[in-house]
C-alpha cells in the first residue's frame, strides 16, 4: 500500500495488532539500539517511550516509564540541563523536542498516589550522608534493591541544595517535596538536623551496623574573593544570599546590585536580586560572553528579565566611599581565559589605556563557585584533592576507605542536578556489589546510537518547530517568586510529543528503509 504526500511516494508497513504498548511486533527487533536523547541523558532515561505515551494522551503510562529510571521527575522537569535536547535528532529537521518540559508535564499530572513500601530482602543496612539529588537517587535505588536505607541530613528539611538554595521561581518547594515523599514512601528514612562530624561520625555509623556508607553532602560553601576590600559591609557570597532569600529572611534590596561570576548560580542570584526590588542588576565575569559557564538559556532568561551582562572583567578591588561599606568594584579587562584539566582557570589581563573599568554598586554578591565542606570528614582516612573534594573512582564512587563511597558535588566541586543523580546511581550499584560480595565493576552500555544526517531527512516530513513553552513575561516574572515557566497544557504537550521521531524504533524504518507505518505517518505528516 502507498500513501501520497508532498510529491513523494513512500511505502507504509501494516501488520496485525499485538498486545505491545505503542509499538507492534515488527518494531521489537530494533529496540537494542539507542536514541541519541537516551545516550545523552546521564540517567539513560527511556525518553522515546514516555514521549510516545504523552503523544497518545496516556499520562499515567508516561510517568510510570519516567519513574523506572528517574526518581525525581518533578525536579528534573524544571532544573535538568537537558543534554537530551541538544542531541535530539529532530534538531536536524526543525528544532529539538521539548523533552524536559514534557517530563514536567507528566510529573505535574501524576495522581499523587504513593507507592507501597518495598520489602526488605537484604540483611545489610546502608547509611547515606546528605539528601541532595545524589543521596536521594542512591537511596531510591538501594531501597528498591531490598536494603534498609537511612539518610542523615544536616539541615532541618531534606533536599540539600534543591530546597535550600535553588529559587522558587525555578523550583518550587512543593515539587521537591512531591518527589521526596515518594522515596520515603518506599521505606527510606530521613533523619534531619544530623551533621556529620558534629552529631555522628562515619565510624559511629559503622558501629551502628551500617555495612556501607555513601557521602553525598554536596558543595555547601560559596567561594570567596580574596581581593582588597573583601571585608567591607555590603559584600556577601552566593549561597548565603540565596538561602536567606529562599527563607524570606532578606530585606528588600534598593539601588544597584553587582554579581561577580558567570555561572548558573550567578544567574540565580541576579534574578533573585531583581525580585527583591533591586533597581539594577549587573553581572560581571572573567569569561567572554561565549565562554560563560552558565547555560545559554539561563543567561537569556536573566537578560529577558533585565539583568545586564559585563563579560571579560577581572575584579581587582572593592572600593568604598564611606570607608566601611562597599560602593563599587574596580576591574581589569580580560583578553583571554583558559581552563586546565583539573578545572582551574587562568586568564590574561589587558594592559595600557582602556584596560581599567569601574562599576558602582550598593550591594555586591560574589558567585564564583562552590566548595565542599569536608570539616566533618576524617581527613586522615579519606583522600582529598587539592580543591577539598573527596577523591573517588569516577566509575564506581569508591573512596580510600573500605565500605565508604561518595557521589555528587562532594567529589567534583560542581555539577548539575542530573549528573549528581547519575553519580548517586553508580554509587548505589557499587554498594550493592560490595555488600553482595561481588567485584565492584561499572556497567558499560555498548548499544548502537541511532543518529541521522540532515540529508537523510525525507522531503515528505512536515516541518513543525518546538511548541513554545508558556511563561511569565520578563516584567511579570520579577514581581513574584512564582514559577516563570507555566508548563504545557494537555493539548500543547500532546502536539509537542507527536513531533518526536522515536529514533530507537521508527527512525530505522523511516531513514534506513524509507518506510512509514500508519501510526508514525499520522503523527509526523
Amino acid at each position: 500500500m502507498v500513501v501520497y504526500a508532498s510529491q513523494t511516494y513512500y511505502s507504509v508497513v501494516r501488520k496485525p495488532e499485538t498486545p505491545a504498548f505503542i509499538h507492534r511486533e515488527r518494531c521489537w527487533p530494533e529496540v537494542d539500539k539507542y536514541s541519541p536523547c537516551e545516550a545523552a541523558c546521564p540517567l539513560t532515561q527511556d525518553v522515546p517511550n514516555y514521549i510516545m505515551a504523552i503523544a497518545q494522551g496516556d499520562i499515567k503510562k508516561a510517568i510510570s516509564i519516567i519513574r523506572e529510571t528517574n526518581p525525581l521527575p518533578s525536579i528534573c522537569g524544571r532544573v535538568c540541563h537537558h543534554p537530551c535536547e541538544t542531541e535530539c535528532n529532530r534538531k536536524d529537521v526543525d528544532s529539538p523536542i521539548a523533552i524536559q518540559a514534557l517530563k514536567r508535564f507528566a510529573a505535574d499530572r501524576d495522581s499523587g498516589e504513593k507507592p507501597p513500601p518495598v520489602a526488605r530482602t537484604k540483611e545489610a543496612r546502608v547509611a547515606i550522608v546528605g539528601s541532595g539529588p545524589a543521596g536521594l537517587t542512591a537511596a531510591h535505588d538501594l531501597v528498591n534493591k531490598g536494603y534498609d536505607t537511612a539518610i542523615f541530613e544536616a539541615a532541618p528539611t531534606p533536599g540539600g541544595i534543591l530546597t535550600s538554595s535553588i529559587p522558587d521561581f525555578l523550583l518550587p518547594v512543593e515539587a521537591v517535596k512531591s518527589d521526596i515523599d515518594r522515596i520515603t514512601a518506599l521505606g527510606v528514612r530521613i533523619h534531619c538536623n544530623v551533621r556529620i562530624g558534629r552529631d555522628v561520625s562515619l565510624d559511629a555509623l559503622a558501629r551502628q551496623g551500617y555495612g556501607a556508607i555513601l557521602i553525598a553532602i554536596g558543595a555547601q560553601k560559596s567561594a570567596e574573593l580574596p581581593i582588597t576590600g573583601s571585608d567591607l559591609a555590603g559584600i556577601t557570597t552566593a549561597l548565603p544570599f540565596l538561602m536567606e532569600a529562599k527563607q524570606r529572611r532578606l530585606a528588600s534590596l534598593k539601588g544597584r546590585v553587582a554579581v561577580i561570576g558567570g555561572g548558573a548560580v550567578a544567574m540565580d542570584v541576579a534574578r533573585t536580586a531583581l525580585r527583591l526590588g533591586a533597581d539594577e542588576v549587573h553581572v560581571a565575569c572573567l569569561e567572554s560572553r561565549a565562554d560563560m559557564p552558565a547555560f545559554d538559556w539561563e543567561i537569556e532568561e536573566a537578560e529577558r528579565e533585565g539583568v545586564k551582562m559585563h563579560p571579560s572583567l577581572a575584579p581587582q578591588q572593592f572600593t568604598s566611599k564611606s570607608g566601611s561599606r562597599a560602593s563599587g568594584i574596580d576591574f581589569k579587562r580580560v583578553t583571554s581565559t583558559s581552563v586546565d584539566s583539573e578545572g582551574r582557570m587562568s586568564w590574561t589581563l589587558m594592559e595600557g589605556a582602556g584596560s581599567d573599568y569601574s562599576m558602582d554598586a550598593d550591594v555586591v554578591v560574589v558567585a564564583i563557585g562552590q566548595m565542599a565542606d569536608t570539616s566533618g570528614l576524617p581527613a586522615d582516612s579519606l583522600n582529598l584533592s587539592g580543591r577539598g573534594t573527596v577523591i573517588v573512582n569516577p566509575d564506581t564512587g569508591e573512596t580510600s576507605m573500605d565500605g565508604v563511597f561518595a557521589a555528587g558535588d562532594i567529589t567534583t566541586g560542581r555539577g548539575t542536578v542530573t549528573e549528581a543523580m547519575a553519580a548517586g546511581r553508580r554509587a548505589a550499584l557499587s554498594i550493592d556489589q560490595y555488600l553482595s560480595g561481588q567485584p565492584i565493576v561499572a556497567v558499560d552500555d555498548t548499544r548502537e546510537i541511532i543518529t541521522i544526517k540532515p540529508e537523510q531527512v525525507p522531503a515528505y516530513l512536515v516541518r513543525r518547530d518546538q511548541w513554545e513553552i508558556p511563561k511569565l513575561s520578563g516584567k511579570q516574572a520579577i514581581t513574584t517568586s512564582k514559577e516563570v515557566s507555566l508548563g504545557y497544557t494537555f493539548w500543547q504537550a500532546v502536539e509537542e510529543a507527536r513531533r518526536c521521531l522515536n529514533c530507537r524504533m521508527c527512525a530505522n524504518c523511516m531513514f534506513e528503509r524509507g518506510q512509514l507505518c500508519f501510526e508514525t505517518a499520522d503523527r509526523l505528516l
